[in-house]
């Protein structure tokens, strides 16, 4: 049995309600519109119709893996440089020159392309002309249809009609666009790059990056001291793994003094590869079964929320740090926060956190219980203005952590992973150091704000020196209570010693009531035997209060 502190269960709650005054019609609307936006709904039109004409497979080039493994090698320790995990092949297709079109009976049509590029381990793909009219639709999936992304629709166009994908398992994918009849000849789909994996996936074909990183790592949902371990149960939902064509990256969603949940994302001006707006964002990426820096594997996470596109908005190397608008939606469902930030040149942190997503696996955890040495090192450029992490005492930093933040003990970012030597030596650390440019360089380096953080972080000018997580919407606290299991396959259990006022709701998906009651004993159980497989809302309520929580369950049979 796992029990959580109602701050925790919040944290991962998809959806929270915190005043009495939310009725069961905003619920409604709410929990419609959040699933209009979240990627991976619905499925393809193929996939339900027969006698479709046949695709011809476009086959990519052979790569030489021998060569790339022995470049990799001589890079393996460097964190100056993003984590490839693909080599990007250049091509030139389109809905004009390639794949196959069919015309529905009622006038729609749909587009499938067929991509293999033999033995990879996953595919993805760069737009260079992407537009998508409304009410169209864009799938990718496996040969074997057991991995699907998408659906891509008219959300994710951009200005540069630009688009980068998230990962597809396997060495054959399918391209599949879906055009209504009033739409007929407005949607563009031109690709340039087939981004082969050639190292995205250790053990298992089905989970992308999954335990590529050293067996000393620690997954985010370890414990790193009961002086942090609350903190990092927010932190980690503002942190996120970024693919740039063929390579990744880590970095954080970070506050600004208005408090307005901008999507300002931070991480490292090394890792600025190739074209924003191709690249692809991923957050809440958590391992179900935590490995805590011993050999057995990590389990997957059943998140997948993926966002395209940004924009750059400053970077220097003097600090090696690059801020960025993800300029897709980033919808409240994720129940993602904005870490805030420490600027001071003065302060000293006690210790320091780092979270992270090494060699693009699922999201790490490490902590130094020393303070930091502020210090300057040459870099990209003389004198890159760093913090000195000496050794870490839990898990490491590896390639693919660049651009992580450090965290200072009340959580906030004082500097993002530039470089360093830290790495696994079988279940410990190296002892090596680590090296993160300094927030307090990054503020105001520069003459313009192209260079610097300070006219983004305080656009008004307010002259604070910290910021603190904002964590959206704000939320009640609701007591000491704990549901498990989850995933359930017959009963929920609802612990709680706080009050014996509480009454429940539970609903579907699309925001149906499938049943309600009281909740009043100290253990109190919920049958979900009846229920077919799939995910469903737990909104709990004190009466007493008002106060709430919603709770998202996984009914597995």
């Amino acid at each position: 049995m796992i029990v959580l502190s109602i701050k925790s269960l919040i944290l991962v709650a998809v959806f929270i309600f915190v005043m009495k005054k939310i009725t069961l019609l905003s619920f409604l609307l709410f929990a419609t519109s959040i699933i209009a936006q979240v990627t991976n709904q619905g499925s393809p039109v193929s996939w339900k119709i027969d006698g479709l004409s046949e695709v011809n497979p476009v086959v990519m080039p052979g790569i030489d893996l021998q060569a790339l493994q022995e470049e990799d090698l001589r890079n393996e320790n460097r964190k100056d440089i993003p984590w490839r995990f693909g080599v990007e092949l250049e091509v030139t297709l389109d809905t004009q020159n390639s794949g196959s079109w069919d015309v529905l009976e009622n006038g729609d049509r749909i587009w499938r392309l067929n991509v293999v590029s033999h033995d990879a381990i996953t595919l993805n793909f760069v737009f260079e002309d992407f537009y998508l009219p409304s009410g169209s639709s864009l799938y990718l999936y496996s040969d074997d249809r057991s991995d699907l992304l998408g659906a891509y629709t008219s959300s994710q166009n951009r200005e540069d009609r630009q688009l980068g994908t998230w990962f597809v398992d396997g060495d054959s994918v399918w391209l599949e666009y879906y055009e209504p009849r009033s739409q007929r000849g407005n949607g563009s789909l031109k690709l340039n790059k087939v981004v082969h994996g050639y190292r995205s996936v250790a053990n298992n074909v089905q989970n992308k990056g999954l335990n590529d990183s050293g067996p000393c790592n620690l997954d985010v949902d370890c414990t790193v001291g009961a002086d942090f371990d609350e903190i990092k149960e927010v932190l980690k939902r503002s942190v996120g793994l970024f693919l740039l064509g063929g390579s990744v990256c880590s970095g954080t969603l970070i506050n600004n003094t208005n408090n307005d949940n901008a999507p300002y994302f931070l991480t490292a001006s090394h890792c600025n590869n190739g074209n924003p707006g191709t690249w692809a964002f991923q957050f809440n990426w958590v391992s179900s079964n935590p490995s805590c820096g011993t050999t057995a594997n990590s389990g997957n996470g059943s998140f997948n929320q993926t966002a395209s596109g940004a924009t750059i908005l400053a970077e220097n190397q003097k600090s090696d740090f690059m801020l960025v608008n993800v300029d897709a939606d980033l919808p409240a469902a994720w129940n993602l926060v904005w870490a805030g930030w420490n600027r001071s040149s003065t302060d000293i942190p006690d210790f320091t956190v780092g979270i992270h997503h090494p060699a693009g696996d699922i999201m790490k955890v490490c902590r130094d219980n020393q303070p930091p040495l502020r210090t300057a090192i040459n870099f990209e450029i003389p004198n890159t203005n760093v913090w000195r992490v000496n050794a870490w005492d839990l898990g490491v930093t590896e390639q693919g952590s660049s651009g992580s933040a450090l965290f200072d003990q009340n959580g906030r970012i004082v500097g993002q992973l530039a470089g360093g030597a830290a790495a696994c030596s079988g279940t410990n650390n190296n002892g090596q150091p680590d090296f993160y440019g300094r927030m307090d360089t990054s503020w105001g380096f520069g003459s313009s704000s192209s260079t610097r953080l300070s006219d983004w972080l305080d656009p008004s000018g307010s002259g604070v020196m910290t910021t603190d997580i904002l964590n959206t919407p704000d939320f009640q606290f609701l007591g000491d209570v704990s549901i498990y299991p989850n995933p359930a396959s017959s009963i929920i259990t609802i612990s709680n010693n706080n009050s014996s006022q509480l009454k429940y709701e539970f609903y579907s998906v699309t925001g149906q009531q499938i049943k309600a009651g009281n909740l009043p004993f100290s253990e109190n159980s919920i049958s979900v035997n009846e229920l077919s497989e799939g995910v469903y809302f737990l909104r709990i309520e004190d009466a007493v209060t008002g106060s709430s929580l919603v709770k998202k369950i996984i009914v597995k049979k």
